[in-house]
């Protein structure tokens, strides 16, 4: 009998490293298997390296554009066998760095398929909780800047993306980026005071009126529990590896 062969899916990781671990973990958990063979083959290319901070560049404080180290990546995947590949990172997913990383994917590998995490984090929302009509934003400054979620909400009715007053959004930036206690400095464990400001801004955002909350930077579910909310929690790394798995080989996927 001829062994079932799994497909290749790709992560391109690395931004943060940390954060495609978690999203390769997201994957196996969302995969039906009860032996080793039955799971995905799953291929994750971390090189932070090659790929400049995107906050920073859409900050204007970063000349080059990441597009071209999240290509780099892609092609390793590609050359490796992958066809379906997912980067794991929001703010990357802003119109100055995705559009032009899947223009130099479609035109080098016309056969791969970049999984869209705000797309698909948009169209869970909307179908499965279509009274939800506010949703709270924890994010990195280069995603607030961008609006980049509210442009893939925006066909929703009566919806709107709330953010955190600036000062809130300076503070969730440090729970990410400060070297004393931020998530990408201290990642395993996370440190209690970034955990503490994100729960802070979470609930200030509840307060506001949000009626759940999206975990819009892939650092960010290193750090919160969703249970600690009454409201949902969105994560879109879970949403996306959810969605590339169904596209790859949809009899794994494990129920919602």
């Amino acid at each position: 009998m001829e062994k079932r062969r799994n497909p290749l899916i790709g992560v391109i990781g690395g931004v943060g490293p940390y954060a495609g671990l978690d999203f390769v973990r997201g994957i196996f958990n969302n995969t039906r298997a009860l032996t080793d063979q039955e799971h995905l083959n799953t291929l994750l290319v971390s090189c932070p390296g090659i790929i400049p901070d995107r906050t920073k560049y859409l900050l204007d404080e970063e000349p080059v554009n990441p597009s071209g180290g999240l290509f780099e990546s892609a092609k390793i995947l590609y050359a490796a066998g992958a066809r379906h590949a997912v980067v794991v990172c929001n703010t990357a997913h802003s119109d100055r760095i995705f559009m032009p990383f899947c223009g130099m994917v479609q035109e080098a590998m016309p056969d791969m398929v970049i999984v869209n995490m705000l797309r698909s984090c948009a169209d869970f929302v909307k179908k499965k909780h279509p009274e939800i009509k506010t949703l709270g934003l924890l994010a990195t400054r280069g995603t607030y800047k961008s609006r980049v979620y509210g442009e893939y909400f925006k066909s929703a009715e009566g919806f709107s993306i709330m953010e955190p007053e600036l000062p809130g959004q300076e503070r969730i930036s440090e729970a990410i980026y400060s070297l004393d206690f931020g998530i990408k400095a201290h990642s395993d464990p996370v440190q209690a005071k970034a955990c503490n400001i994100l729960l802070y801004e979470g609930f200030r955002l509840l307060d506001r009126g949000a009626q759940g909350l999206i975990l819009g930077c892939t650092e960010l579910p290193l750090a919160v529990d969703p249970t600690d909310f009454s409201a949902p929690v969105f994560n879109p790394g879970i949403l996306a590896a959810r969605k590339l798995i169904r596209m790859a080989a949809p009899s794994s996927l494990t129920e919602e």
